[in-house]
């Protein structure tokens, strides 16, 4: 089981293609999550397939695999929307490039503009009626008593703990519905031509 297990997710993809779109999150924590309920619920397969429920298990494979859809279709959304992705810069100001020549980008998670604390809400007000038609992303590169580009500056980590946590647990369901949607199809196929 866990090997078939490994091998669906691997037919994914790496998890870390995905995790870097998520700030903060592990890589084994998105795939961890997935593996152990995933293979509880293969071992529930296993135990109670049979000829007689198998179109049980054809109905969980389709709702899986809209399910997948649903939580690819979150996930995106809440990335578009919470996830910015910050060039980092070298001591000279240009932008670092990695080993195959591609620009270096720090993802972070940010909130709306509706739920910065307030001082930092006078401030962009501020900053607009200065600049006028300032981005959060513009505002948030110049804003910070520490560093710049600091969400915590803007937002409590509280908040931004929340979104991360929503996109690490779609990111988990995205994984969890793929595998079972394969796993669950595979089985009704077989209990049928047995």
């Amino acid at each position: 089981m866990a090997t078939f297990s490994v091998l669906l997710l691997k037919a994914l993809g790496s998890v870390k293609r995905w995790t870097w779109l998520v700030s903060g999150s592990p890589s084994f924590v998105v795939a961890a999550a997935a593996r152990v309920l995933a293979v509880a619920l293969m071992a529930v397969t296993y135990v109670t397939i049979s000829k007689s429920n198998y179109g049980w298990f054809g109905g969980g494979a389709v709702m899986c695999g809209v399910l997948g859809f649903v939580a690819i279709a979150r996930f995106d959304r809440l990335r578009r929307l919470h996830v910015v992705s910050i060039p980092v810069v070298g001591t000279d100001g240009k932008q670092l490039l990695d080993r195959k020549r591609s620009p270096v980008v720090e993802n972070v998670v940010i909130a709306s503009e509706s739920d910065m604390r307030d001082d930092a809400k006078a401030a962009l007000a501020n900053a607009r009626n200065k600049k006028g038609g300032l981005s959060i992303r513009q505002f948030m590169s110049g804003y910070g008593a520490q560093k710049v580009n600091d969400p915590e500056a803007l937002w409590d980590p509280g908040l931004l703990a929340n979104i991360s946590s929503n996109l690490t647990t779609t990111l988990m369901c995205v994984v969890l519905f793929a595998v079972m949607a394969v796993f669950w199809s595979a089985f009704t196929i077989e209990a049928v031509n047995r």
